[in-house]
């Protein structure tokens, strides 16, 4: 997978590979714009979207993000819910053993969407 951005102690790590139609975003989600970080993945997805592949996969393995973080994955979900064909996005919602938070933050986000599929995976530890 290509690094879109590296991430940091603050900041998630972006990864794609728009070959296979997959989308990885990992660990914390502190950005001060939250918008501005996100916006090169935002960008890139417009293009990918002209010609997706017959599945995308989000891959979402976060272990905190804040508010403005929640509103650019929800973008992002949106983003790709309204313009991909119908049933043709998954989403994998992976949270730690115990982290009610993260997985309620999936739960909610997946009650806004209609066109795609969610899963929720449990791991031990990222």
């Amino acid at each position: 997978m290509d690094v879109i951005t590296e991430g940091s102690k603050r900041t998630p790590k972006i990864r794609a590979d728009f070959d296979d139609g997959i989308i990885e975003i990992s660990g914390i989600s502190l950005p001060e714009n939250a918008y501005d970080y996100f916006l090169p993945l935002h960008e890139l997805l417009d293009n990918y979207i002209t010609n997706p592949r017959e599945r995308t996969t989000l891959n979402f393995k976060m272990e905190y993000l804040n508010t403005g973080s929640a509103l650019s994955v929800r973008n992002l979900i949106l983003k790709l819910n309204n313009k991909l064909p119908k049933g043709t996005l998954d989403v994998n919602w992976f949270y730690e053993l115990d982290d009610i938070d993260i997985l309620e933050t999936g739960q909610e986000l997946a009650s806004l969407f209609d066109n795609c599929t969610f899963q929720y995976i449990e791991v031990d530890e990222f």
